[in-house]
């Protein structure tokens, strides 16, 4: 087995780890992703409630992409939805009032 097969989940409950995994690298590079989080912070989230947050955004994004949404179409594709949600997360919305409201 080499290096990729190991990143691939075996199962649905394998992926939602190695998405939170993925948090990290992209509160670094990702500038509305670190706003989001540093807000939802200040407003008193945990740091693991917040990232938790993020990792729920970056699977609905993904789910969109996929399905090829109407919702991803408006927002003018993936990286236009990513937006809306990290915005919105750092205006007090949770990831479920977006992408279920």
């Amino acid at each position: 087995m080499d290096d990729h097969d190991s990143l691939t989940p075996r199962s649905p409950a394998e992926a939602y780890p190695l998405l939170k995994g993925a948090v990290g690298p992209i509160l670094e590079r990702n500038e509305e992703a670190r706003t989001a989080f540093d807000l939802m912070c200040e407003r008193g989230l945990s740091d693991e409630d917040a990232r938790e947050e993020i990792a729920r955004v970056l699977l609905a994004v993904m789910f969109h992409i996929g399905a090829g949404s109407d919702r991803l179409t408006a927002a003018g594709g993936g990286n236009g939805l990513r937006s809306e949600a990290f915005r919105r997360l750092g205006e007090g919305e949770t990831a479920r009032e977006i992408f279920d409201g």
